[in-house]
């Protein structure tokens, strides 16, 4: 939990109990939000993943979001096969966050549409177009991150503005990962957002190969764990099917 002297200032909410923040910011940081911060280098602001996955993957998380606020369900493997895969609605309750209402407006007109629809790079109706963009300047604007420009060439960079949100995030990975507490639904689909897109070994502390080797053990076992919710975990499972693991 955020330190009391940081509760009633800080940008992002990523305890449920700590909500009375700056008004304009006083909200929990979307998974999406924690992946994108996570892999970038704290000094140089330069990304540490990329590759065909990243995009999906941060698609996966917004959905992942929407079935943790009981928005939608995700048709599991176990389902017939058209329907694998498949999500529903289940409420229409706006969220409150831009990020999240776009995806249940499409989703709306989309009604049963496959999750490899919402977050392939191919797809003409995929919720990925210019996220990775946006949830850059939602980050800072609220604080976590500036930018800046390379002398050579402009190229843009984000390095860390404030490293409270970031190291907060680091802490709750590794209270499970190597101190074997209990993790949160969140936690676990952070988890598995980051195996998924091979990231787990770029975001935490360099470690000894025997302590790698347990890290990544416990990985697998949360995500394979029965930590999340049915919802959360057939969401998961599916954006796993689809592409980014």
């Amino acid at each position: 939990m955020l330190p009391d002297r940081l509760v009633s200032r800080h940008p992002f909410a990523l305890d449920p109990v700590v909500n009375d923040a700056v008004p304009e910011y006083g909200r929990q940081m979307l998974l999406a939000e924690q992946l994108v911060l996570l892999t970038l280098d704290d000094d140089s602001g330069r990304k540490k993943l990329s590759g065909e996955k990243y995009g999906p993957a941060l698609g996966a998380a917004l959905l992942v979001d929407l079935a943790l606020m009981e928005r939608i369900s995700v048709a599991p493997q176990s389902a017939e096969r058209r329907a694998r895969g498949r999500v529903t609605l289940t409420s229409t309750k706006p969220t409150d966050d831009p990020e999240l209402d776009d995806v249940l407006a499409v989703l709306e007109k989309k009604e049963g549409v496959k999750i490899g629809t919402l977050i392939s790079d191919l797809s003409r109706t995929r919720i990925t177009k210019g996220l990775h963009e946006r949830l850059l300047q939602r980050l800072v604007k609220a604080g976590a991150l500036c930018e800046s420009r390379t002398d050579v060439l402009g190229l843009r960079r984000w390095p860390r503005a404030d490293p409270q949100p970031k190291e907060e995030i680091r802490r709750r990975l590794q209270s499970c990962l190597i101190g074997n507490e209990e993790p949160t639904e969140r936690t676990v689909a952070l988890v598995s957002l980051l195996c998924a897109t091979a990231g787990l070994d770029k975001v935490l502390p360099r470690a000894d190969a025997g302590t790698r080797k347990a890290i990544i053990a416990r990985a697998k076992a949360i995500n394979d764990g029965d930590w999340a919710g049915a919802a959360v975990k057939a969401a998961i499972d599916e954006a796993h099917a689809s592409g980014i693991g």
